[in-house]
């Protein structure tokens, strides 16, 4: 097979997004999945967008999110442009329903310039008369987005494929060719794939390659169930609770998601979880108690044993790199991540630390995550 500059492991939204960055800067990529397409947890996921901004981000964890929704509508329309696709990207808002106001949150939020509100019993009946008045400790993010999760994996797709890039999909990789500290080609059922440099983005499907890296941290999959329903009712801000949330499509659709459960790489659903699913949004909608559920699907997020996505040059090999373990937050910052697996495979200074995500369990130090999408 032809060589080229850059293969990516993994069509995700990840490896579309990095694969679609390197080939609109002229670098020949090919991208490989083991599956027919992008149908996973990125296909699955909600499109939630929370705001940022990057230049007062207090960590590179919180610039993946910052600057991730400083490029989503630049990205978006681009898109749209070169594809004519549009992603439902859109600032429809936010609603984060707490038991109590986290001053501490609220103080980071200010550092970085996001636009927030706590909503008064009296102002929540008028913006959100939908909700149960029980959930009174609300907070307002006008900023907050959303996209149509498959609609961008369509137009990034076809974008890769206008710039040259080499698709192969239901084509699992082995094993890792080496030869010192350099990887010289990947084994497949297809035959040997060759390359200068590797990106491993393959989501749960990332340990793998891991181990053969003796890297010293664990990405497992998390299942996660979804809801789609219809409803006559008028709300467009998205409302987040804990681990859940509802989002509404407009025409009446409304996304609810999502379990999260530790089953292997079991992507079925269960009666167990639409149950949950469906009267979780009735708890926060009563009046959702009436709706129609229209479908039902899962997805397997990439969990990762040190709480924070890996992604950087691995240690033990000197052109293989790794872009993975987002977890809940794959899509949300798969623009900075691609942004910043480009900066460092081109040797470029984004103005952060590149070695964050890849330093040893026992220097990385978690942030928590500002927002609980």
């Amino acid at each position: 097979m032809e060589s080229q500059d850059v293969i990516i492991v993994g069509a995700g939204v990840i490896g579309l997004n990095t694969a679609y960055e390197l080939a609109r800067n002229k670098i020949k990529v090919s991208l490989i999945d083991q599956f027919l397409g992008y149908r996973k947890a990125s296909w699955a996921g909600a499109g939630i967008i929370p705001p940022g901004n990057p230049d007062l981000a207090a960590n590179p964890a919180d610039w993946l999110r910052a600057k991730s929704s400083q490029l989503f509508p630049v990205l978006s329309s681009e898109l749209l442009q070169f594809t004519n696709i549009n992603n439902g990207y859109f600032k429809c808002g936010g609603l984060e329903l707490t038991s109590c106001y986290d001053e501490k949150n609220e103080q980071a939020w200010a550092n970085e310039n996001i636009n927030f509100e706590r909503i008064s019993e009296i102002n929540l009946k008028s913006l959100a008369p939908h909700l149960d008045p029980k959930h009174c400790k609300t907070t307002y993010f006008p900023e907050m987005a959303q996209i149509r999760n498959p609609r961008h994996l369509k137009a990034l797709t076809e974008a890769c494929k206008l710039l040259g890039v080499r698709f192969y999909n239901d084509c699992k990789i082995t094993g890792l060719i080496k030869k010192g500290q350099q990887v010289i080609g990947l084994e497949s059922g297809s035959g040997v794939f060759n390359a200068g440099q590797f990106i491993i983005t393959a989501g749960p499907w990332s340990g793998d390659f891991l181990q053969e890296e003796k890297i010293d941290t664990h990405i497992f999959p998390i299942r996660g169930q979804m809801l789609l329903m219809q409803t006559s009712l008028p709300f467009k801000e998205i409302i987040l609770k804990e681990k859940c949330y509802i989002v509404p499509r407009g025409e009446g659709l409304v996304l609810v998601g999502s379990t999260e459960e530790d089953v292997g790489f079991n992507g079925s659903t269960t009666s167990e979880g639409k149950d949950y699913l469906f009267k979780m949004a009735c708890d926060l909608i009563p009046q959702l108690n009436n709706a129609k559920i229209i479908d039902h699907w899962s997805g397997l997020r990439p969990g990762c044993s040190k709480n924070s996505p890996l992604i950087g040059k691995s240690p033990e090999s000197d052109n293989l790199y790794f872009a993975a373990g987002h977890f809940r937050q794959g899509l949300q910052t798969s623009p900075a991540t691609a942004l910043l697996i480009k900066s460092i495979l081109m040797q470029e200074d984004l103005g952060i630390d590149n070695q964050y995500f890849m330093k040893p369990n026992e220097q990385f130090q978690v942030s928590k995550p500002l927002f609980q999408s």
